[in-house]
């Protein structure tokens, strides 16, 4: 024999009343708020969890931080919303077994049907008749029901649904049970208080209310929700801090204090990707960008590696030009390009703190050149060779040795001069007005005729480069730059046939096709006095 039936509230007596059971059994299911959400709640615990768990996960995987609390949270909703529907038909429907729910005793068929009949009042039900052992209830929106006096207790079954719709047997399981509800609070008022009565009313009400809702207002609703967790999953999966572990949003010292990595780079390059990968327990991440050449019209692309190290800080590992991996200089000229590019465009000025990141770059240079050297010496101890260091111009600074190399850690051939390295790296300073007079003087203590070698060797370099990589107008503006540089530091003299190319040309150049002539004059000049490449 079945056990008698317990309601079911919700409450915290209970839930301990409840104790073990899965599914309720023996217990009839109030419709009220706290007693709906505790239903569905315990029945997909489990998967609430699971989903909040693998929404965190994959959000902390992908370095979405924060967010990936409200990925796990919105998949956890879209399960509870999606799966409580299921819950509501399995629970509030006529096959749940509440238990044994008998007549109060001493209480005969005849007299409960008489008590039903005069205490049950629902504003859905239209009609109430009864037989001898059966109460039926009808309803033109909600479909009729049963209430039949059996051997096991009272039963409420369905006999007949408005609509034939899979998706709403959750409304009339639930509707079945709110009208067993009331029949309880009538036999049995200590059970189901007139409240709670009419809470599961209005409830079970608003339900069929919210099933009603036009199709197109339930359309936008899941389009928005749609929307949301698509965003959310973009943010969290795809964005740029997520793909670049962060480093898009945060600063680098080689660019402006004012802007973060990503802002610098999306700022120069167009189509800018990040992306990331492990290579011996080591993350780099990559940023992919596009420029275009103004003289040839190519596409040219560029690549930055950054490495993250353990102690979560980043650097610039390598860079890459069309694949091609860049030497230390023009790396130098890259991140140079960048943050002129950027402070032009945003209208900063020049930054201290830039020019130290610049400094430390060519000390950086400076000792990796003296490294090679001494390699070389270790190498080959009896060899006549000279050291590199032995070669530069500060040992003998009116002397300057042209075709001294050493091939750099990517490959790349440079020329082992320090001077004309210095003049590359320092046009940018000059130009900009960050020279101090000690380098002024610095560059003149070597003598204008060693100067004026190492200064033609890097300009030409300098203006070959960019009318490769950006085309005549933009190698013309370098020319002019290094002129500037020459005359501050040891006057025109010495530059006239330079100056001739220069003055000769037309003001307010705009093209590459007008400034392409004299490039190409300045070049053969260049070449006429031998000038040499300080880099392949």
């Amino acid at each position: 024999m079945k056990e008698r039936f317990e309601i079911y509230d919700g409450s915290a007596e209970a839930k301990k009343a409840k104790g073990k059971s899965k599914n309720l059994s023996g217990f009839h299911p109030l419709f009220t708020a706290s007693a709906r959400r505790s239903i569905a709640l315990d029945a997909l615990k489990i998967w609430l969890l699971l989903g909040f768990v693998v929404g965190v996960v994959t959000g902390v995987a992908t370095g979405a931080g924060a967010v990936s609390v409200l990925l796990g949270l919105l998949i956890a909703a879209v399960i509870y919303f999606g799966f409580r529907d299921d819950v509501y038909k399995k629970v509030y429907g006529p096959e749940h077994d509440r238990g044994q729910l008998p007549l109060p005793e001493g209480m005969s068929w005849e007299e409960a049907v008489d008590r039903i009949r005069r205490g049950f009042a629902n504003p859905d039900v239209e009609q109430v008749t009864d037989t001898a052992d059966a109460v039926t209830f009808y309803s033109k929106k909600r479909g009729t029901y049963q209430l039949k006096n059996t051997a096991d207790g009272l039963k409420m079954t369905i006999l007949t649904k408005p609509s034939k719709s899979s998706k709403k047997e959750y409304l009339y399981a639930v509707f079945s049970s709110v009208l067993l509800s009331q029949v309880i609070a009538i036999l049995y008022p200590e059970k189901i208080s007139a409240e709670q009565v009419e809470e599961e009313k209005a409830a079970v009400r608003k339900l069929f209310g919210a099933h009603k809702m036009p199709l197109v207002i339930e359309l936008a609703i899941t389009a928005a929700f749609v929307a949301f967790a698509a965003y959310v999953l973009y943010t969290t999966l795809y964005s740029d801090s997520a793909r670049s572990k962060g480093i898009s949003d945060s600063y680098l010292n080689v660019f402006p204090s004012e802007a973060t990595v990503g802002e610098v780079l999306d700022d120069f390059f167009a189509d800018g990707k990040w992306d990331n990968y492990e290579q011996n327990g080591v993350t780099y991440v990559s940023y992919t960008g596009i420029r275009q050449n103004t003289q040839t019209g190519e596409k040219i692309v560029i690549g930055i590696y950054f490495k993250l190290n353990s102690d979560k800080t980043f650097g610039i590992d390598r860079m890459t030009w069309n694949g091609d991996t860049m030497n230390t200089l023009e790396q130098l000229g890259v991140i140079s390009a960048l943050n002129d590019s950027y402070r032009e465009s945003h209208g900063l000025a020049s930054s201290n703190a830039l020019d130290s990141a610049f400094d430390e770059l060519e000390n950086a240079l400076d000792d990796a050149l003296a490294d090679s050297s001494s390699s070389v010496s270790m190498a080959e101890p009896e060899s006549e060779t000279v050291s590199v260091a032995e070669s530069t111009v500060y040992d003998e600074p009116e002397e300057y040795t042209q075709n001294q190399t050493e091939s750099d850690s990517t490959g790349y051939e440079i020329h082992q001069n320090s001077l004309a390295e210095d003049i590359y790296i320092s046009i940018g300073d000059y130009t900009s007005g960050n020279m101090t007079e000690e380098q002024k003087a610095e560059f003149r203590s070597y003598g204008e005729n060693a100067f004026y070698s190492a200064w033609q060797d890097a300009m030409y370099s300098d203006v070959y480069r960019c009318w490769g990589r950006c085309g005549y107008l933009v190698a013309w503006e370098q020319f002019g730059d290094y002129l500037d540089f020459y005359e501050g530091i040891f006057g025109s003299e010495r530059l006239k046939d330079y100056d001739s190319i220069y003055n000769n040309a037309p003001t307010g150049m705009e093209t590459d096709d007008e400034a392409g002539y004299y490039v190409d004059e300045v070049l053969a000049l260049a070449e006429k006095n031998n000038a040499d490449m300080i880099f392949n």
